[in-house]
């Protein structure tokens, strides 16, 4: 198994970017990709979870998944390592997927997207379940594209996880501006956005300070994950798949 436990000096000298994280319990790296992970343990509500983390283009590892409210410490490794697992199968089979056009198969109703335009977001609101065909960044070009429709001035960052700002969106008047950070989440329909992301946006919120900071998933929130939002009140927004689609229906 390439997942292999680490000390804590070892996992700090990886150059961990820490936003909202509770005290951890143990430290992992994998030894084939850049990735590393913790354990941690809620000192509120005494539960466990774990957090995923990928190396990006600035050399920082940042969040890229967890799971929370999970019973036991075991429960949490074990996930992790399943997760981490499944994120190096994909990073070796991405290179493979890639085929020639010819190649597929013609009764395969395939979603290619190039750009963004009122086409594709018409296509979507009758086919709402193609969403899941999005790569992660075609998901927050379509978020973006939808807010510039709604008035705002938009700015995708880096195509690398930003924490909590995936796309930043702003409205001025001639009397103030209205800033809002929007992360996106391209999940599939029962991967639940859980509590971890939910303190990872906060942890930004707080340290950034925007006007609000606003959660779009293609899945659902867990019950934790709205819960723990209803702390930031009118700050932080979560939208889901009935949202986007009902956001697509103005196309």
């Amino acid at each position: 198994m390439s997942i292999i436990k680490i000390s804590h000096e070892e996992f700090d000298s990886l150059d961990i970017e820490r936003t909202a994280f509770v005290p951890e319990q143990a430290w992992f790296r994998s030894t084939e990709l850049d990735l590393a992970g913790t354990v941690i343990r809620d000192p509120v509500d005494k539960d466990w979870a774990y957090v995923l983390l990928a190396k990006d283009e600035d050399g920082f590892y940042r969040y890229t998944g967890g799971e929370d409210s999970l019973p036991t410490k075991q429960d949490a490794e074990s996930k992790l390592y399943a997760s981490a697992t499944r994120i190096e199968i994909v990073g070796y089979y991405e290179e493979e997927l890639y085929t020639e056009p010819e190649t597929i198969a013609q009764n395969e109703a395939t979603l290619v997207i190039t750009s963004i335009d009122d086409e594709i977001k018409k296509y979507l609101k009758k086919h709402p379940q193609k969403l899941y065909e999005l790569s992660p960044r075609q998901f927050e070009e379509l978020v973006a594209s939808i807010l510039k429709d709604l008035g705002f001035d938009v700015e995708l960052t880096q195509a690398t996880r930003d924490g909590g700002r995936d796309i930043i969106a702003q409205v001025r008047t001639a009397v103030s501006s209205y800033l809002t950070y929007i992360e996106c989440k391209r999940y599939a329909a029962d991967n639940k956005v859980g509590v971890a992301i939910i303190r990872e946006v906060i942890g930004v919120h707080h340290i950034r300070k925007p006007s609000k900071s606003i959660i779009v998933t293609t899945s659902f929130f867990s019950k934790d994950a709205m819960k723990e939002a209803e702390k930031m009140e009118s700050q932080l927004d979560l939208k889901d798949f009935t949202d986007i689609k009902s956001w697509l229906q103005r196309y």
